[in-house]
């Protein structure tokens, strides 16, 4: 199964991270297929289809619920359903799943109340609508006229402004006042680490001191120093599946290095599991885990280096993977 930043970091390069382009003319001009085999809609009052869309101008965006990359695109979409939607444009996002969790109706529900979406979302479990437009990554858009024709297609972070631009332009609207807004794409120039994944179907970047493996396994960190950068290390007893990993032990700990602003860990429990976190050794602080989803465990400003030190005392704690901002 395809994977936002594994994707990305693999396939399409790390070009699509800081906002390059890539050479998608085989999507234009034709005709956008149908949200075919799909598992139901949210924020509408029936399903939706390009067809009946007809007259309006059509913005598809593909996404998944714990994405960073979707949700910081989220602040310029959401206002262009605001601005845009009664000159004529429909926005509807296709929540194509990563993990096995973000298939849980009530979980995409949760999760896009609390993000503010109230464009209509299609949810696609079964990657029937992803395979059929072709797609490659989370986020990406394709852009329709009023016809249907697919007239812009973007993949990842970084193009929020050219992207205006056409909408206004398929609207009829001075291509202008979308000039008047070019921060609204984060800088992530300054990122240094990649994401990390904990499952078995990535490769993973846990320190090779500690012998990483699939399926149950002890660890210690013991008098081990570290980790190296872009690393990270365990304490406790873990179990390592596909997708996460699963403490076992009644305590384990996670030490992390890396070089960002922000940190975001993908986690779970299957009962309320709180976390103490600690930054460069400072302050603890707890977070309560429960649902499974995209957690800031750090929302700073100043890029660098830095160690995050996570505590659990609770068995059951699933880590799933750490993006950085």
């Amino acid at each position: 199964m395809p994977s936002r930043r594994s994707l990305l970091s693999y396939v399409l390069g790390p070009a699509v991270l800081t906002g390059g382009l890539l050479p998608l003319n085989r999507a234009y001009g034709r005709s956008a297929p149908e949200f075919i085999g799909n598992d139901g809609w949210l924020n509408t009052g029936g399903p939706l289809t390009l067809a009946g869309l007809r007259g309006k101008v059509v913005l598809v965006e593909f996404c998944t619920y714990t994405c960073i990359n979707w949700r910081r695109t989220l602040p310029y979409v959401n206002r262009w359903h605001r601005e845009y939607g009664p000159q004529g444009l429909q926005i509807i996002g296709v929540h194509t799943p990563e993990f096995t969790f973000e298939r849980v109706r009530p979980n995409v529900e949760s999760a896009i109340g609390e993000l503010g979406v109230t464009f209509p979302i299609v949810q696609d479990n079964a990657f029937q609508v992803w395979r059929a437009f072709g797609n490659r990554a989370w986020p990406s858009f394709y852009l329709l006229d009023r016809d249907g024709q697919i007239r812009l297609v973007r993949e990842g972070e970084g193009h929020a402004q050219e992207m205006e631009g056409a909408i206004r332009g398929l609207l009829g609207l001075p291509r202008a006042g979308s000039r008047e807004r070019r921060t609204e794409d984060a800088d992530l120039s300054q990122i240094g680490t990649p994401e990390m994944y904990f499952g078995s179907l990535h490769p993973t970047p846990q320190d090779r001191a500690q012998s990483p493996r699939q399926g149950e396994a002890a660890y210690s960190i013991g008098r081990l120093t570290g980790p190296a950068l872009n690393q990270y290390q365990l304490d406790g007893t873990w179990a390592r599946g596909e997708e996460r990993l699963v403490l076992r032990s009644p305590e384990g700990r996670l030490r992390v290095r890396f070089s960002a602003a922000k940190l975001h860990l993908i986690a779970g429990a299957s009962q309320a599991a709180p976390v103490r976190v600690r930054i460069d050794g400072g302050a603890p602080r707890t977070v309560e885990v429960g649902i499974p989803t995209l957690y800031t465990l750090l929302d700073g400003s100043s890029y660098g280096e830095h160690l995050l030190e996570l505590e659990c005392s609770t068995a059951g704690l699933a880590l799933f993977s750490a993006t950085f901002g």
